[in-house]
């Protein structure tokens, strides 16, 4: 009893996939993610500054301007409480200078990422990669070689033009990737 499929001969009859390998480039679902961050980051970066440094600004230029008037004018009872606000005006104009220096920075975040797709295999694909495929043990729930989607995939007989060793020809449902095992 053997595991492989009956074969009507030699393989040297079969036509074999394309001799082109100028495929496009298939990411995974890992890269999908990764770049699906990135692009949030740059769209958390891209709001056009910061949201508190315009009203800080403004509100502690105006604490500074009531405290000095405050210091300056003989406002009685106000001799106990120079010392004090002038530490805040203090404060205050270090918080103005942060805040108005946050305020006219403009972040330099660039062009946002391109985000990726699933590109499904074609068949010239799907042949090319399973011919040059290392034999792979049958296993019903398994992660996908072109995308990484880990599930039960279908499963179907191999054809003529695919590896004598394989038993099985798995499909992702995904990408449209085929690949073989034993």
């Amino acid at each position: 009893m053997t595991l492989g499929r009956p074969t009507s001969g030699g393989r040297d009859d079969l036509p074999g996939p394309p001799a082109t390998t100028d495929f496009p480039d298939h990411p995974t679902l890992v890269e999908i993610a990764r770049r699906q961050t990135q692009i949030e980051v740059w769209e958390a970066l891209s709001v056009g500054g910061y949201r508190f440094a315009k009203p800080g600004t403004i509100i502690s230029f105006l604490l500074i301007v009531v405290s000095v008037f405050l210091i300056v004018t003989p406002v009685p009872p106000n001799w106990p409480w120079n010392v004090p606000l002038s530490i805040a005006t203090i404060f205050a104009a270090v918080v103005m200078v942060v805040c108005g220096l946050l305020w006219l920075d403009k972040p330099q975040v660039g062009s946002p990422p391109e985000p990726l797709e699933i590109v499904p295999f074609s068949r010239a694909e799907n042949l090319h990669l399973m011919n040059d495929q290392a034999p792979e043990q049958y296993c019903a729930f398994c992660s996908c070689p072109g995308c990484g989607d880990e599930a039960t995939h279908l499963v179907r007989r191999p054809a003529d033009n695919e590896p004598e060793w394989a038993t099985v020809t798995r499909h992702c449902r995904v990408c449209d990737r085929e690949w073989a095992q034993a």
